[in-house]
């Protein structure tokens, strides 16, 4: 059983895909599948159910997923711990971000001029529904139990935003139950903003109306300013788009939303990728002060 066996079975494993592990690992997939192949016939059990070209862990297999993910971290943790003191943190690190993106951005910032020689990949949208290529997950929810870690960034209240011509704009907190002729603006049904404004109108007693779709930030506030409908917001998050034409008003109930970086506890978190966590969640207590 070799070294090299076990990191392409992880990544196998993680990814459920033996040509997507093969291409991750620039070999050929007849030769993964070998290798594959090769270390169950050494353990003497199969680590894998294929199904209609479908892969899934056995039993025996996740145990083993388990325990080698622990075993290769600490062996890559310890050899990244000989170098550390001499070596300045270099690489790549890949960043799915669902919250609070300009806040994300400033911290890149912040860590890049720290430690220039590190470059960082940003998503807010997924194209696919693979979530294993990114080292950390800026989100108000796991996305998937890959993300099996988290540490809170930030908690903030949820804002009824209007117009400063609504009726209640000039109220100190406005209450879901007096929502039910509003008209209300959202960015996407997919979003937890939405399902926060659906949960807390039903159990208002009514089902809010949607009067606007919009994906664009900006637009929204824009379409709330105008009259035109209201919105639940971050309060905090969003501070960047307050302006003359809209208030934001506290609700009753109060609403809260905490936001979490994710990371997997099982795979390998190089220093790099620590570093910046570290730094993430510093940043944040600073800006939640």
């Amino acid at each position: 059983m070799e070294l090299l066996q076990l990191r392409y079975f992880l990544t196998v494993a993680r990814m459920l895909n033996i040509s997507r592990a093969a291409q991750h690992h620039r070999i050929p997939q007849p030769a993964m599948s070998k290798t594959i192949s090769k270390l169950e016939a050494e353990i003497g059990t199969p680590l894998f159910d294929r199904y209609k070209n479908k892969l899934s862990l056995t039993a025996e297999g996740e145990a083993f997923y388990h325990s080698v993910a622990a075993s290769i971290g600490e062996l890559d943790g310890a050899l990244e711990q000989i170098h550390a003191p001499d070596v300045p943190l270099r690489g790549k690190l890949k960043l799915l971000v669902k919250q609070h993106r300009n806040a994300v951005v400033d911290s890149i910032i912040g860590f890049q001029k720290l430690h220039p020689e590190v470059d960082f990949q940003f998503v807010y949208e997924l194209e696919t529904e693979d979530h294993h290529e990114f080292d950390l997950c800026i989100s108000s929810a796991p996305p998937e139990d890959t993300f099996d870690n988290s540490a809170c960034l930030i908690t903030e209240r949820l804002m009824l935003v209007v117009s400063r011509e609504h009726p209640g704009a000039k109220e100190t907190s406005i209450c879901f139950s007096e929502l039910k002729e509003e008209s209300f603006a959202i960015i996407s049904r997919k979003t937890e903003l939405w399902q926060q404004t659906l949960l807390q109108c039903q159990q208002a007693g009514f089902t809010p109306r949607i009067s606007m779709v919009c994906g664009d930030l900006h637009c929204l506030i824009k379409y709330v300013g105008a009259g035109m409908g209201v919105t639940l917001g971050p309060e905090i998050s969003w501070q960047g788009l307050k302006n003359d034409s809209v208030a934001f008003l506290p609700t009753v109930p109060a609403v809260n939303r905490s936001t979490y970086v994710f990371w997997n506890g099982s795979r390998n978190q190089s220093r790099l990728c620590t570093a910046y966590r570290e730094y993430l969640v510093e940043y944040f207590s600073q800006k939640e002060s």
